[in-house]
């Protein structure tokens, strides 16, 4: 509670509101007709039937239905938008229309030099979204905009108020796991996300991560960064990725995801939320990073972490999850993404940063990918993987126990007796490579909605990959690619688990190579620093391959022209 209201203090100063203390009203307000609302009631009536402001009196438009513009169950849900959303992205679309006008008008007001200068020019428009009649309202830019500070200013501090549709928990709340207790992580994105109930899931709850609330998450903090149109984009992505894990058949290890409006205020604070979020399916369960790590008031004892990644881990979901982290290029799959849960399944979440879209330089990296800088770093441990400088001036020393997490190597589960994936996939994966493979990529862009060709192009590539070459080969030399220093060779699998007193071992022999590419393991590109590169092959090389693999690799080093 202190730290709750600490939160409040602080933002109301950051506004610059000199005091909380204003005149009650007889009447309840609307929480739109609040700047602060510390207890918001559910419902568009006031509660127990008393007096209350409604929007509609205080000057707002009637309300729509949303449901009309959406076609797909990914981008569905059962909310009405209630006059203060209306208002509120009108407001938004009013002021782009308005600047734009306002641009043409000063045109105008220059003269006829002015239009002669503007038609020799001729300047070609730059596409708007929120112009554009095409673009649903789900990915308009202003539906992820927040009300303007001054906007807000005037109204009142309410101790109550009515007219929230969900009841906002913030998602860093305990969790019992296994019979201990756990804080979950708020994560290292600045975004904001909520735990509430929804009539979509079959549990009756979601989780809603809404961008662009102008509170920092942690106390001094800078509140986040807002940019509507990079969200817009964020959301189409994030859209065609769902769809392609419905038509692959990877729902059981992708929670579902919707958009769809955010009506509710942040807890402690009681700041009003009133536009869109991205909406998930509930997910049962703690991350992997704070199974193996963070367990409060401690960490769980080494025989129950050896039973849980030795007896209950699902194999198939392992399995699964390094076929769709290949496929789409996910390039931020750590153990804070791999939701674990008390069966041994597994949950992948936080999954935008695929397909170059958003990180240009980086072909893929994954914990369940072989030939990742972050399946290595489990393996050899980050300082050394990243050739840190230590205090002696000597060499890292590499780990030498057994990160659990090297059980999540897809190679332990295959059929018995076969060391690689090939082109065995399961059939819906199966069918849904060789359908990717057989379009154009501009096909694929308009059949999963992604926000430009060049992602498309990306999919299509690497499904052609996998299923003409094989899942290794793909891995090894397919596209997106890493850079060479970032390209890092086949080890030997550990498949199970053995404990040595305080840490563990491979629970059957093993012997990896503690050999690293050369180059600069952060840029990938060459080694730059002042001391001797620890590097001893060139990154994307596989002597296994012979002559053949030398070749391809060769291939790849003459066309990439970064990292």
């Amino acid at each position: 509670m202190d730290i709750q209201l600490s939160m409040s203090h602080l933002f109301i100063l950051m506004l610059g509101w000199s005091s909380i203390a204003v005149p009650v009203d007889a009447a309840m307000h609307h929480v739109s007709q609040c700047r602060l609302c510390h207890r918001c009631h559910l419902g568009d009536t006031p509660p127990d039937g008393s007096s209350g402001i409604s929007p509609d009196e205080a000057g707002s438009v009637t309300v729509s239905n949303i449901g009309a513009d959406f076609t797909t169950a990914s981008s569905t849900t059962d909310d009405v938008v209630t006059s203060i959303l209306s208002r509120h992205l009108m407001k938004n679309r009013a002021r782009t229309l308005s600047q734009t006008s306002g641009d043409a008008e000063g045109i105008f007001r220059g003269g006829t030099g002015a239009i002669t200068a503007h038609r020799r020019k001729r300047r070609t428009p730059v596409y708007d979204p929120e112009l554009d009649p095409t673009v649903p309202i789900q990915f308009k830019p202003s539906s992820y905009r927040p009300r303007r500070q001054t906007e807000m200013a005037s109204l009142p501090v309410c101790d109550e108020c009515y007219g929230c549709r969900q009841n906002l928990t913030l998602i860093s709340e305990s969790t019992v796991f296994l019979n201990n207790t756990y804080t979950s992580e708020m994560g290292a994105t600045s975004s904001w996300i909520f735990r509430t109930q929804t009539n979509v899931t079959r549990s009756g709850e979601a989780v809603v991560k809404v961008y662009c609330l102008p509170v920092p998450k942690r106390v001094g903090g800078q509140p986040p960064t807002c940019n509507p149109l990079r969200i817009a984009e964020i959301m189409k992505l994030l859209m065609a990725l769902d769809k392609l894990s419905q038509d692959c058949g990877f729902t059981d290890l992708i929670p579902r995801m919707w958009l769809a409006p955010v009506f509710g205020v942040l807890p402690g604070v009681g700041y009003p939320i009133d536009w869109w979020g991205l909406w998930m399916e509930y997910v049962e369960g703690i991350s992997l990073e704070n199974f193996l790590y963070r367990g409060i008031p401690r960490r769980l004892p080494l025989d129950t972490i050896a039973d849980m990644f030795n007896n209950r881990l699902n194999k198939t979901r392992i399995v699964m999850g390094a076929i769709f982290d290949l496929l789409t290029s996910q390039c931020d799959r750590h153990a804070q993404n791999l939701f674990l849960q008390e069966d041994g399944n597994l949950k992948l979440i936080d999954n935008e940063s695929c397909l170059q879209h958003m990180w240009r330089n980086c072909g893929f990296d994954s914990v369940m990918v072989p030939t990742t800088q972050k399946q290595e770093i489990i393996r050899l441990a980050n300082q050394y993987v990243n050739k840190l400088p230590t205090l002696t001036g000597q060499p890292q020393i590499p780990r030498f126990d057994a990160d659990p997490q090297l059980l999540l190597d897809y190679r332990c589960y295959l059929p018995e007796g076969q060391e690689q994936m090939g082109t065995q996939y399961p059939p819906p994966i199966d069918k849904c490579l060789r359908n990717i493979a057989s379009m154009a990529p501009k096909e694929i862009a308009k059949l999963y909605g992604f926000p430009d060709v060049r992602v498309a192009v990306n999919l299509h590539t690497r499904a052609t990959d996998m299923i003409t070459r094989g899942y290794e080969w793909a891995a090894k030399y397919g596209h997106p690619q890493n850079a060479q220093a970032k390209r890092y060779r086949f080890q030997p699998k550990c498949c199970s688990l053995k404990i040595n007193r305080t840490h563990f071992v491979c629970g059957h022999a093993w012997k990896p190579s503690f050999e690293l590419p050369l180059g600069n393991p952060f840029t990938g590109r060459e080694w730059d620093k002042d001391r001797p590169d620890p590097g001893t092959y060139v990154g994307g090389t596989f002597p296994e391959d012979g002559e053949v693999g030398s070749n391809v690799a060769e291939a790849s080093a003459s066309t990439q022209s970064g990292p």
